[in-house]
């Protein structure tokens, strides 16, 4: 990863509104800096439930004309402050209207991975805590929580350059709180909505369950359920978004090669790349299910073995019961 500019603006929690504190310059990249933005990233990347859209304001005081200005300018840094400061006073006024009261730091970093360019933009608060001295005393100090993230969004700024009509470029957090405040950023961005993760996940989800009901064997159902799940695990993890290409590439190498064919002909809208909600992947791998005073879930391979489904007389026979259930039980 490389650093292009990075500068952190703050909020300030004042008596009734938040009062922007803009930074008079941009940060000098260190180790440790890029250790803070690489936990950041890494935050981000596991949140669970992303909107994905692009822009629609383009008015020429827009935040992607603002952003488009400074990608095009000379001095950069200097641009970058203050584009990035505009855009906190704009933060601001919107989180005050929406009735927020809480502050923090405004993280703004433009860099790169790879081949691809991104422009990340959250808002981050600090944490009190305690510190032992170089005098062996106790004494108090705050730290920045990279670990919690209210608002969030980043801008894939590659793609969004190759293809501006495209619909998944950029992607923000829906922070809890109500209606008013989820649309924050997207007031202060300029964009529109066009999916979000939970989407993607169900249509992903509905699209394998379809493909395996046409496998006979139901070991191989499982395996492949097993092999979508671990594959969309391991690009979220690396913050990636995967395509119908890659994902049938994934299964060919174990054997089934026609998914996206199948794909194709059904009504799936997953030609573009994927981000799905993890959440709502673990039914891929795992039958969860409780009624009144009853929770059950267990792993889908255990299916036809430790765990049985009798159809016709409505019943789930389970051997090899847990250790401690079975104290629990003995003991009724």
């Amino acid at each position: 990863m490389t650093i292009k500019q990075i500068i952190i603006h703050k909020l300030d929690q004042g008596t009734e509104q938040l009062q922007p504190v803009p930074a008079s310059q941009s940060l000098t990249t260190s180790p440790t800096l890029e250790l803070v933005l690489d936990d950041v990233l890494q935050t981000y990347n596991k949140k669970p439930d992303k909107t994905y859209g692009q822009f629609s304001d383009l008015a020429d005081d827009s935040f992607p004309q603002r952003l488009e200005h400074y990608l095009q300018s000379e001095e950069q840094a200097t641009d970058f402050t203050s584009f990035t400061a505009t855009t906190l006073v704009q933060l601001g006024q919107h989180l005050n209207e929406a009735g927020a009261i809480t502050g923090g730091y405004v993280l703004f970093a433009d860099y790169q991975q790879g081949l691809t360019r991104y422009l990340l933009f959250c808002l981050l608060s600090s944490q009190n805590s305690i510190t032992i001295t170089d005098e062996l005393t106790i004494a108090d100090t705050s730290y920045l929580d990279t670990a919690r993230m209210s608002l969030a969004c980043r801008v894939n700024i590659t793609d969004w350059q190759k293809n501006p009509q495209a619909g998944r470029y950029l992607s923000f957090l829906k922070p809890k709180g109500g209606k008013r405040l989820s649309t924050v950023f997207q007031e202060v961005i300029g964009c529109s909505a066009t999916s979000s993760s939970k989407e993607e996940a169900d249509t992903l989800v509905k699209a394998v369950e379809a493909y395996c009901q046409e496998e006979p064997s139901e070991q191989n159902r499982t395996t492949v359920k097993r092999q979508v799940y671990d594959y969309c695990q391991s690009r979220l993890d690396d913050g990636e978004s995967l395509s119908m290409q890659e994902l049938t590439g994934h299964l060919s190498e174990a054997g089934p090669d026609d998914f996206a064919r199948f794909v194709n002909t059904r009504d799936y809208d997953m030609d573009v790349p994927m981000s799905p909600q993890r959440r709502a992947l673990t039914q891929l791998v795992r039958y969860t299910g409780r009624s009144k005073g009853l929770s059950l879930s267990f792993d889908a391979e255990l299916l036809g073995g430790q765990v049985r489904y009798d159809e016709a007389n409505d019943q789930l026979i389970i051997t090899g019961v847990p250790e401690k259930l079975k104290q629990q039980l003995q003991q009724a």
